[in-house]
């Protein structure tokens, strides 16, 4: 049975020099409260420039786009073609200016969506 689900951006992402800033939207600030300098954080991202119905249909790549690697399922790589196009990033918080979080420098594109931030497991 499939069900649909609404999915909320929060925010987005911007790059300056070797660093990622996620400018979290005004409304949701609050939520930043807590979060501090060298947290640890997982970082949930829409991948909305790989969310066609096409590229939710691939079910096997090849890892990192290599041909040389062997076929395997979406769900055992980090492909951005998958049914559900979410990213997911494991990363600490070099600093925190207002709403935007300054973050090292990740691969996803200028003004790819963020759908949630979760402090890390051992925090």
């Amino acid at each position: 049975m499939k069900s649909s689900f609404k999915i909320y951006a929060i925010g987005n992402i911007n790059h300056i020099k070797d660093k990622t800033i996620l400018n979290i939207f005004k409304e949701y600030s609050d939520g930043l409260a807590g979060l501090k300098e060298k947290t640890k954080i997982s970082l949930l991202l829409w991948f909305d420039k790989s969310d066609t119905p096409e590229k939710r249909k691939i079910l096997k790549v090849h890892p990192r786009g290599d041909t040389k690697k062997p076929i395997r399922g979406v769900f055992s790589t980090r492909s951005p073609f998958r049914p559900n196009p979410i990213a997911v990033y494991e990363t600490n918080i070099l600093k925190i200016e207002e709403n935007k979080i300054y973050i090292d420098k990740i691969d996803a594109f200028e003004n790819t969506p963020i759908i949630d931030i979760k402090i890390g497991m051992e925090q």
